[in-house]
């Protein structure tokens, strides 16, 4: 998205991930038993390991940097 939307006319984007190919049936979910414990990520990495890996491992980082960031500073402001 973030590469086309200079060519796109659209007031909003909203990323939908796989939802899409869940519906179609063209990928397959997770066991339910993944799915109520967080690790669909978990199945689809091992489903499309060479597509993913790459994804995870640049962005998981960030992502976790980010939430711990901000939850020091929720932490340190509820002390004061």
């Amino acid at each position: 998205m973030l590469r086309m939307r200079p060519r796109l006319q659209a007031p909003l984007l909203v990323g939908v991930g796989a939802a899409f190919d869940f519906h179609a049936g063209l990928i397959s979910q997770a066991p339910r038993w993944m799915q109520r414990n967080g690790l669909e990520w978990a199945y689809r990495l091992s489903r499309e390991p060479r597509r993913l890996w790459p994804r995870y491992v640049r962005y998981n980082p960030r992502f976790i940097v980010g939430f711990l960031r901000q939850y020091l500073r929720h932490l340190r402001d509820d002390r004061g």
